[in-house]
């Protein structure tokens, strides 16, 4: 009966550990959702007739340059969050697919998307 119980508590923590990241989830996705409509914006190409001198459109170019980089590295994360989301109702769920061993909560409240153990990233 003991063993029951045990078995039963693991469960259901491991049922709030899921609700908690889910919710980290969908909060860091929102928050990433709009950082890309800001990038987004700020990405647009720099038309010709725009009155700016050589070394401001220059400095233009490069900081579109920038935010393009920022937008890409946003949009992959975005993928991995969406991904997390699917996965968090799966059974392997926190599973490295490198070693097999349970993921650390703390790395997965980190980096929520996270499909490897510290060691097997590293």
């Amino acid at each position: 009966m003991l063993c029951c119980v045990a078995i039963y508590i693991s469960i259901l923590m491991d049922s709030q550990k899921k609700a908690l990241l889910r919710e980290r989830i969908l909060e860091r996705s929102a928050e990433i959702g709009m950082r890309i409509a800001a990038l987004e914006e700020s990405t647009k190409p720099i038309s010709p007739d725009k009155g700016l001198g050589r070394l401001t459109r220059l400095e233009a170019m490069q900081d579109k340059s920038v935010n393009e980089a920022a937008l890409e590295r946003l949009k992959d994360e975005e993928v991995r969050l969406q991904n997390a989301l699917i996965k968090i109702l799966m059974p392997d769920f926190g599973i490295c697919q490198g070693c097999g061993n349970e993921i650390n909560f703390d790395r997965l409240e980190a980096l929520p998307g996270s499909t490897h153990c510290t060691a097997c990233a590293g």
